[in-house]
């Protein structure tokens, strides 16, 4: 309970804080205290606990250190309070002292990021309430300051989602088991269910199962439309099987994805595929990258890949690395996404025999996963953020083709690769090229080298973001580019001139567009065909706006402004893709609108 002197120096503050926010007193003058219901919240989490010591990171004018101390008293503890800004300290003194709770409350004056390094205590709570662009490096500081198991607190998570990076989760409701499309008197739960998350931040969307049999897809349909239909802004979201999963051949695989892309209609197209076994590699990891990035692209979709990080069954543990290794391949193809299995460790069994995840199992601490997934996304959040706003051409392999990838071949932006490496190609807007290299050695640093084609600036993206020169040296046909990539390492670089088309692999057909630009319709012409082709229509994105089936080794198609679902197209530049059973070839097309 709270005695009347506590009582009485929370309503002050609470009156206070309600006059400056009226009075439109600026955020840095104002206490910026927490609401009166996390007060509470703190008080009932503090209390019950004996000998509680808890950190405050942000005291204020002490509004909730009131709260943390009249908790601890009951049953012992004590709050330690930092607070950089002298007037505030002032008046948390004063406060703390007409609560009558100097005895559980101490102030640490000073910039937090000099005085906690210096703390010698460790605790049992941490409240964070500082700023909010702050909040990762002061939670770093307060890791080393903990008890296991401790709670962190950290105010304003939710309202300032933006500016914290907050983790966005999707969510499996059993209760969907109860929703049926032909019952509409099962429609109000679906209508509780979709309110109980589709307002909060953290909240991405609606996992509906892992791995799911091509026999459970009508179920997955039904669901998937009800979702859309009552909740658009918030996809359902399945993880399919892989190329490693019951699949006899590659075939039979691209027809599980195709099935589950054309009936489920999903928002976006995702797999798992772990080729790292103990004693040896499967061999097929580009073959499953290359197969969901082409059926994502036949059906318009965006695709992620979930990655293996712990050991489990016949699967090894994955170092740096590895690790490196797999993200560099999915991002060469374009992905749009990156999953890390697992999080949490799963409970300990005598079946798959479960390493360490990211969270340990039962203590919830951090492991040395959690590090190196936390490192290596530093690098990969600003380089994806590029990425997503390219398109992507083509991915070829030099030094060497794995299952299910393409050869390199020397075309009209790199004329040589000496090294083995994966090579992504992209361009932006304005037909910029753009060149992802990976070293795909997981196991070795490799020294690539390229010979670009005609005379090109480089720049190189760097670890956190920009864009710096890098050297090339002139040779006979352009520029050369020397690359030191650690293992399973990658960068991107950006190149100047533009780039009108580009083929892959041993595909010799031609395309040309015309007119181009193109205003009423375009024709497209293809010659040196080989085998059944396929002529797609991408945005700036990469995402497809229009595709054919075409037949014969000359094929021609008319496109007339509009997308596949009927639409007009907006003016602007688009790629035209054509694939053959050999490689593809593709051209830059500029639309300047139908009447």
């Amino acid at each position: 309970m709270l005695d009347d002197r506590v009582r009485a120096v929370l309503a002050r503050l609470e009156e206070e804080d309600r006059r400056e926010r009226e009075e439109g007193l600026s955020a840095e003058v104002r206490a910026r205290q927490v609401a009166r219901t996390t007060g509470q919240f703190l008080f009932a989490l503090v209390s019950p606990q004996w000998d509680c010591e808890v950190l405050e990171i942000g005291g204020s004018r002490g509004y909730s250190t009131i709260w943390l101390a009249a908790g601890v008293r009951h049953l012992g503890g004590r709050v330690l309070s930092l607070e950089h800004d002298p007037l505030k300290c002032e008046a948390w003194r004063r406060n703390i002292s007409d609560a009558g709770l100097d005895d559980w409350a101490e102030l640490v004056e000073g910039d937090a990021f000099q005085t906690l390094p210096a703390i010698a205590d460790v605790f049992d709570i941490v409240f964070l309430d500082a700023e909010k662009d702050d909040y990762e490096r002061l939670f770093q500081l307060a890791r080393a300051k903990v008890e296991p198991a401790t709670v962190f607190v950290a105010d304003n998570v939710l309202s300032h989602a933006d500016t914290l990076g907050v983790v966005r989760n999707l969510l499996l409701d059993m209760r969907l088991d109860q929703v049926h499309e032909n019952d509409p008197s099962t429609y109000p739960l679906l209508d509780r269910i979709v309110g109980a998350y589709k307002d909060d931040p953290a909240f991405l969307g609606y996992y509906l199962g892992d791995e799911p049999r091509e026999e459970t897809f009508p179920q997955l349909a039904e669901w998937f439309r009800l979702l859309r239909a009552h909740d658009p802004a918030h996809p359902g979201w399945n993880n399919l099987l892989g190329r490693a999963g019951p699949f006899a051949t590659h075939d039979a695989w691209i027809a599980y994805l195709r099935a589950y892309a054309s009936q489920v209609q999903p928002a976006v197209l995702s797999t798992d595929h772990y080729d790292h076994l103990v004693t040896r590699d499967r061999g097929q990891f580009i073959e499953n990258v290359a197969g969901t990035a082409q059926v994502a692209r036949e059906y318009g979709l965006p695709f992620w890949g979930i990655l293996l990080v712990i050991r489990h069954g016949p699967y090894r543990e994955v170092d740096d690395a590895l690790l490196r290794w797999q993200v560099a391949q999915w991002l060469s193809y374009g992905c749009r996404g990156i999953g890390y299995f697992t999080y949490w460790t799963p409970a300990p069994d005598s079946i798959e025999h479960w390493g360490e995840g990211m969270i340990r199992y039962a203590t919830g601490e951090r492991t040395s996963h959690y590090d190196q997934v936390r490192t290596l996304n530093l690098r990969v959040k600003p380089l994806g953020e590029e990425l997503a706003g390219l398109a992507w051409l083509t991915t070829e392999h030099s030094g060497g083709t794995p299952i299910g990838g393409t050869a390199f071949t020397a075309d009209s932006l790199v004329a040589a690769v000496d090294g083995r490496a994966t090579l992504g190609i992209f361009a932006d807007a304005a037909g910029t090229p753009y060149l992802f290299v990976a070293n795909r050695d997981s196991s070795a640093a490799q020294a690539i080298t390229l010979d670009l084609v005609g005379e090109r600036k480089v720049e190189h993206f760097g670890d956190g973001g920009g864009w710096d020169p890098w050297p090339s040296t002139p040779t006979a046909q352009g520029r050369r580019v020397e690359l030191s990539l650690a293992a399973g390492d990658f960068t991107l670089l950006k190149l100047s001139g533009g780039c009108p088309g580009l083929s892959s692999g041993a595909c010799a057909a031609t395309l040309d567009a015309a007119p181009n630009p193109g205003a009423t319709s375009v024709r497209f012409a293809a010659t040196r065909v080989s085998g059944a082709s396929t002529l797609m229509l991408l945005d700036l994105n990469g995402r497809r706006i229009w595709a054919r089936a075409l037949d014969g080794e000359a094929p021609v198609a008319v496109w007339d402004g509009r997308a596949d679902d009927g639409t007009r197209v907006r003016p602007g530049f688009y790629w035209a893709r054509l694939t053959d059973a050999n490689g593809s070839v593709v051209r830059r097309v500029a639309w300047l609108g139908s009447r």
